[in-house]
């Protein structure tokens, strides 16, 4: 990937964008590393001084772009702070997940979370972008890899190389830091071949999900503001920040989950497409499930 410089020259769209970030993310850490209950009261109050600065820039031309940005921005943190758990904790919800096993109660909970991609996708309505600007596409799979110094990646190499690279060194890497954190017991481990369906299900729908909220928008409405590099970086590390208490959890999982996401969003925008960031996705999510499968007993 090739950075191009802004195409905002307000220095203070950088710091909106940034600001909105932290400002969506580090309050709810703070609040739940506390022992705190995410309540709808404080949820909404950290999403709608973002929503207000959303309204706020379109009266000023060179920061204009930035309200879509930063609609789509509250709306993540809204639905992942207080809708999905919400929805998670309704009759209907718990209709489907009594008495189910560990699979499909995993399943039908995390479907809640596509709240984020219906609220975080009205911020589509009138916006003129199109499935392509969205990487709503393969793209080109097997587009050149750009050199990342610090990986020891000097020069472009096809996608379809580093591509598969990628996913036998993340779960690699994944894998050992689960076996030490989770204590998986593989003495069952015929419950991996029981939840095998639940898992590609549930793997491929987060996969899926994440990626349309966290790369594909967040990216489309930042195109014509930042550079690629900012842009990648700022997706990025939204998403590290709101995986703190995710799998892998932690600073170690916010450096995992933001390490990872810039990857992905690399090979968005450097192959015009998402086939490399949601099969990476997939991948680590298969890894993560399957030590889960064998770390949690199921219900049945």
């Amino acid at each position: 990937m090739k950075p191009g410089p802004p195409r905002v020259p307000d220095p203070r769209a950088r710091l909106i964008a940034w600001s909105a970030i932290v400002f969506c993310t580090v309050p709810d850490i703070i609040w739940r590393d506390a022992g705190q209950r995410m309540s709808l009261l404080f949820t909404a109050s950290v999403a709608l001084p973002v929503v207000v600065a959303a309204i706020a820039v379109r009266a000023f031309p060179g920061l204009r772009g930035l309200s879509r940005f930063l609609l789509a921005v509250a709306a993540l943190d809204f639905s992942w702070g207080y809708v999905a758990p919400a929805l998670a904790g309704t009759d209907f919800i718990r209709s489907l997940t009594n008495g189910a096993d560990w699979g499909a109660r995993l399943f039908f909970t995390r479907m809640t979370t596509l709240s984020g991609a219906l609220l975080a996708g009205l911020t589509l309505i009138g916006s003129g972008l199109t499935r392509r600007d969205l990487f709503l596409c393969l793209g080109d799979v097997a587009a050149p890899a750009q050199p990342i110094g610090f990986l020891g990646l000097r020069k472009p190499i096809p996608w379809t190389w580093f591509g598969p690279a990628v996913i036998l060194v993340f779960s690699l890497v994944l894998a050992s830091f689960l076996y030490s954190s989770v204590n998986p017991e593989f003495g069952v481990s015929d419950r991996i071949l029981r939840a095998l369906p639940w898992i590609l299900a549930i793997a491929a729908l987060n996969a899926a999900s994440e990626e349309f909220q966290f790369r594909n928008l967040i990216l489309a409405h930042l195109r014509n503001l930042f550079s690629p590099a900012e842009a990648v970086l700022l997706s990025a590390t939204f998403f590290a920040l709101g995986h703190y208490f995710g799998h892998p959890s932690g600073l170690t999982g916010v450096a995992m989950a933001g390490f990872a996401g810039w990857i992905w969003a690399r090979s968005m925008i450097e192959t015009g497409g998402s086939f490399w960031a949601f099969v990476i996705h997939l991948g680590q999510d298969i890894v993560i499930l399957t030590f889960l499968a064998v770390a949690v007993a199921p219900a049945r």
